[in-house]
């Protein structure tokens, strides 16, 4: 099946969660995460995206005040569709986002840091495979943005569904995960 396909068919899907389920999933996300961040080597420079409810996306806001608290800076994008790319800004608080007229939340300040600062990446899925391949939104932006990361920045994936066994339309633009957390657990792509 292409990645189009798995594309509209999991958004379906996603869409069809009832309020009690996708809280329990994104509850779940969210112990997962938390265990995950006590077993790495310590950042000091996350990257995360601040979801969308409208599309029932993982909950993020539990996510940027946990890296807050840990005194991890975070960051957040915002999307530049003419040129096709983000750009990179601090988030200090939940506050620090506007929703943009497309729906999109942004963060709100215009300092701007480059890529090769961030030690990881938390990146928004519509859905992964055993290997690490993911499945995004289609428009290329963050296989763009990871391409600019430094080598040793961890590329984590974010969903609430479970793995496909293999994504077959590839192409040279794909950047694969290293890890992905979702309501079932912690993959891991490194080994």
């Amino acid at each position: 099946m292409d990645k189009q396909l798995l594309r509209s068919m999991f958004l379906k899907k996603r869409m069809t969660l009832g309020k009690q389920e996708f809280a329990s999933r994104n509850h779940a996300l969210f112990n997962n995460l938390n265990s995950f961040i006590s077993l790495i080597d310590p950042v000091e420079h996350a990257h995360i995206y601040f979801s969308m409810p409208s599309k029932k996306e993982p909950d993020t806001q539990p996510i940027i005040q946990l890296l807050i608290d840990q005194n991890i800076s975070v960051y957040s994008s915002r999307t530049l569709y003419k040129e096709r790319r983000l750009t990179h800004h601090p988030v200090l608080s939940i506050s620090d986002f506007k929703v943009e007229k497309n729906g999109i939340p942004s963060p709100v300040s215009i300092t701007e840091i480059s890529s090769d600062q961030l030690d990881i990446v938390f990146i928004p899925l519509i859905s992964f495979d055993q290997i690490g391949n993911r499945i995004g939104y289609g428009a290329g932006l963050y296989d763009r943005f990871l391409k600019d990361v430094r080598k040793d920045c961890l590329k984590v994936g974010l969903c609430i569904t479970p793995p496909l066994d293999q994504i077959e339309d590839l192409n040279e633009y794909d950047i694969p995960l290293d890890h992905c957390i979702n309501h079932l657990g912690i993959y891991d792509f490194k080994k």
